[in-house]
């Protein structure tokens, strides 16, 4: 079944709107492809919010499971959403005080701070993620580099 397709009906016009935007992109996915991605992030998104819980950084909601990673100095650090907690090495933190921990100085934590929401999306940068409009511009191309990296592995 994992192979099998299935037929969904959209409008017309919306098929005709993701082709066009498809080609004036020079985007070589096909319809089928980009519409079982925004599936994925459709479903992604309305699993964080079946729990409610989630940490509440600013105006940027975080759903539970969500990863954070941050690069200094060469090596990657993490951090995830739990409940209703952000945790890092099994204590609850803030990014500020994430960023500081991993640092030691007065960090963007906007800036340095990327995060994934599931397993199946790329990390993004936190400042991306302000904007809905942006991430949501952003996610296609993200994950069309990571498929391109995965192939050349």
């Amino acid at each position: 079944m994992k192979d099998e397709a299935f037929t969904v009906d959209i409008p017309p016009t919306l098929y005709f709107e993701l082709s066009t935007h498809l080609f004036r992109t020079c985007d070589k996915r096909q319809p089928g492809e980009v519409a079982a991605q925004a599936i994925r992030t459709w479903l992604a998104t309305e699993r964080g919010k079946a729990s409610g819980r989630g940490y509440q950084w600013k105006s940027l909601f975080l759903p539970d499971s969500t990863e954070l990673r941050m690069h200094y100095r060469g090596d990657y650090y993490y951090a995830k959403v739990e409940g209703d907690r952000l945790m890092y090495n099994y204590e609850p933190v803030s990014p500020r005080e994430w960023t500081l921990l991993v640092t030691g100085t007065v960090r963007n934590a906007w800036r340095d701070i990327w995060i994934r929401r599931n397993a199946g999306e790329c990390w993004l940068r936190a400042s991306m993620w302000r904007s809905q409009n942006s991430v949501e511009a952003l996610l296609p191309y993200a994950e069309r580099r990571r498929h391109a990296r995965r192939s050349t592995d």
